[in-house]
């Protein structure tokens, strides 16, 4: 009992944080600090602080190797020095070539690929949170990448006065122009129609998060640790506070954990804001069995 009292209070303290950290203005919202609190969903006594010292020392030997590289070009080749790729080599030699990130496809599914934390110990993960790690290690680098979020993929994106460049982590820092990226897209998702231009938008902080906490979401499903799911669908409704389908889906969340007045309450405020879903009759049996179940309870 204790135990489980303690567990609750933690992630009410994280739901809190989270809350806080995302109400303000959801186009600032500090991603790495976002990103331990979702990790924290699993890691309860988690401390931030070695994961945002590490980002720093990467994004300081990313600094230093950029400043070498400069004054060894200011000697041979002074056009050279302000090379875009110059800053995107740097970010990978550091990364990929010294400290190994790459991507977890022997254990695509396993949660703590979308942990910051982490993939920061391991060196591997998603697309997404390998991609999350460019992000901030650009960033206090003072390389300003931005996210992709192609179908079934995650990619970065460099853009300076002369065009843009591509980069893909989960592929051990693949460069690649706009049209390469588009095709090899196409491969991926086996989708040969016309690319969505809505492809190519930088994506801010929040739809960043919504697709880190929709991939655990699914993953802790998948594993039927309906606890976790439960815990990543209250995040997720932080930063989607409309979206009737995820009140829906943390009204099933109740349902498989027997928390019969929560579902209820859930699955009929989905009907209230969605009074002519395709699921509607699937829903008022569910609402029906729920309520039949109570009243056995009573």
């Amino acid at each position: 009992m204790a135990d489980n009292f303690s567990r609750q209070t933690a992630q009410q303290r994280i739901y809190q944080k989270f809350a806080d950290l995302v109400g303000e203005n959801k186009k600032t919202i500090d991603l790495a600090q976002a990103a331990l609190l979702i990790a924290s969903v699993a890691y309860p006594d988690l401390d931030p602080v070695p994961p945002f010292t590490q980002l720093d020392a990467l994004a300081q030997r990313v600094r230093l190797l950029v400043e070498r590289s400069r004054s060894a070009l200011a000697e041979t080749s002074p056009s050279e020095q302000d090379n875009p790729l110059l800053l995107i080599e740097a970010l990978n030699q550091v990364l990929i070539e010294e400290e190994h990130f790459h991507g977890n496809e022997h254990d695509y599914y396993n949660p703590d690929n979308s942990f910051l934390n982490k993939v920061l110990e391991e060196r591997t993960g998603l697309p997404i949170t390998l991609s999350l790690v460019y992000i901030e290690v650009g960033k206090r680098a003072g390389i300003e990448l931005e996210g992709i979020g192609f179908p079934y993929h995650f990619m970065v994106r460099y853009r300076w006065s002369g065009g843009s460049i591509y980069i893909d982590p989960f592929a051990n820092g693949l460069l690649l122009n706009e049209e390469e990226c588009l095709k090899r897209i196409q491969q991926i998702t086996h989708h040969h129609n016309a690319i969505n231009p809505r492809w190519l938008e930088a994506l801010p902080p929040q739809k960043i998060l919504i697709r880190i906490l929709n991939n655990l979401k699914s993953i802790y499903i998948r594993k039927d640790d309906f606890e976790h799911a439960l815990a990543i669908s209250d995040l997720l409704l932080l930063l989607l506070p409309e979206a009737g389908v995820e009140q829906r889906d943390r009204g099933f969340l109740h349902l498989e954990l027997k928390h019969y007045g929560r579902a209820m309450h859930d699955l009929s405020d989905y009907l209230v804001t969605h009074p002519q879903a395709r699921d509607r009759y699937e829903i008022r049996n569910h609402i029906k069995q729920i309520r039949q179940v109570i009243a056995q309870l009573n």
